[in-house]
């Protein structure tokens, strides 16, 4: 029992549990604005906003206990690395499904479908890695006091 509380004290299990927790703040936003709205964008833009927010805060005082005292230079700092992985595979996506889906089709012998569910898990599983990196030595990246 002290192994398994130990381990979900860990920074990447509080990470992946956070980061679960984010995506219920996501579709329970998503679900509540659109009722609201019934406007795609809109409810996707207020949803997601939402999520990063709630990832933002989390990671910093739950995940990685960052002490900082500039909140916007992080927030900026967080938001900005979360849309250069959305830019990343919104430009992934129009390559390898929309403009060239045979590069990838052909490669691993499946049809569009199926490549459509494999790319969109790989692409997940590296923005969930890269994100976590980002976050852990960029954005609250621990710095040593001057006794250090």
């Amino acid at each position: 029992m002290k192994k398994i509380i130990s381990l979900l004290k860990t920074e990447a299990i509080k990470y992946l549990i956070f980061g679960v927790l984010a995506t219920a703040v996501y579709a329970l936003v998503k679900w509540l604005t659109w009722q609201a709205w019934h406007s795609g964008w809109g409810s996707e833009t207020v949803a997601q906003s939402a999520s990063i927010i709630f990832a933002f805060f989390t990671n910093k005082f739950f995940v990685f206990q960052h002490k900082s005292s500039h909140l916007l230079k992080d927030f900026i700092s967080f938001v900005s690395g979360r849309l250069a992985l959305l830019i990343l595979s919104i430009a992934v996506n129009w390559w390898f499904i929309d403009q060239h889906p045979e590069i990838l089709m052909d490669a691993f012998g499946i049809n569009k479908n199926q490549l459509v569910a494999d790319l969109n898990l790989f692409l997940q599983v590296f923005i969930i890695i890269i994100n976590y990196l980002y976050s852990k030595f960029i954005v609250f990246r621990k710095t040593k006091t001057p006794a250090e």
